[in-house]
């Protein structure tokens, strides 16, 4: 096959896959949501379901990493487009929940949680806030994923009983602020995740062992 045929085949295959596994994604998201909710909230919800991922995104990007058939790196392309194609669909089950947050009037609070044993330094990071309110703030960082990237947004209406097993913020931001100690007043990011990786190399999944071997 062609670089070009497989480059054509994808621009038809992954929208249409993400189309119809997002559609999944958001309505599981959205009744898991009215059912959550219905535990902890009196009243009633009629949530919404995300659109799926944009699709002129999905191509563009499909486009770009079409590079690599041209290269003879199919499976370097097929790599990314495996975890691509998680994320996208992966998204509209993710942003079902946040837009049901933004619009439920009993106004819960959501958090980043992160799943398995250990997550990357960035995720880490973001999931250090614990739980927040709704704010252009917090939507900007619910919004930022990357390819295998397994946290999930989580609501929650009762202070008293938010307890997720084995997601612990205030431990992820103490090695945030330890990491984040003698940068000065005002360090980018990076600085911060990279002193995170190299003082925690075993906390995260992209922790750096070699600075500590």
């Amino acid at each position: 096959m062609s670089p070009e045929w497989q480059r054509d085949l994808l621009l038809d295959a992954i929208p249409a896959l993400v189309s119809k596994y997002g559609n999944v994604a958001a309505a599981a998201a959205a009744e898991w949501y009215e059912q959550v909710r219905s535990q902890q909230v009196d009243g009633s919800f009629d949530p919404i379901s995300s659109d799926p991922y944009s699709a002129d995104a999905v191509g563009k990007t499909v486009r770009w990493q079409a590079g690599k058939l041209f290269d003879g790196n199919a499976s370097d392309m097929a790599q990314f487009m495996d975890g691509a194609l998680n994320r996208w669909i992966q998204y509209s089950g993710r942003e079902t929940i946040a837009q049901n947050v933004r619009l439920d009037s009993a106004k819960p609070r959501y958090a980043r949680v992160p799943s398995g044993m250990r997550t990357c330094a960035f995720c880490s990071m973001l999931a250090s806030r614990g739980f927040v309110y709704h704010s252009e703030k917090s939507a900007g960082e619910f919004s930022e994923w990357h390819n295998d990237c397994h946290c999930q947004i989580v609501p929650e209406w009762d202070r008293e009983t938010a307890h997720i097993e084995g997601y612990d913020p205030e431990g992820m931001y103490s090695q945030y602020l330890q990491a984040r100690e003698g940068l000065g007043e005002h360090p980018q990011q990076e600085q911060i995740l990279s002193n995170m990786r190299i003082l925690f190399p075993h906390s995260f999944t992209d922790g750096d062992t070699v600075h500590t071997a």
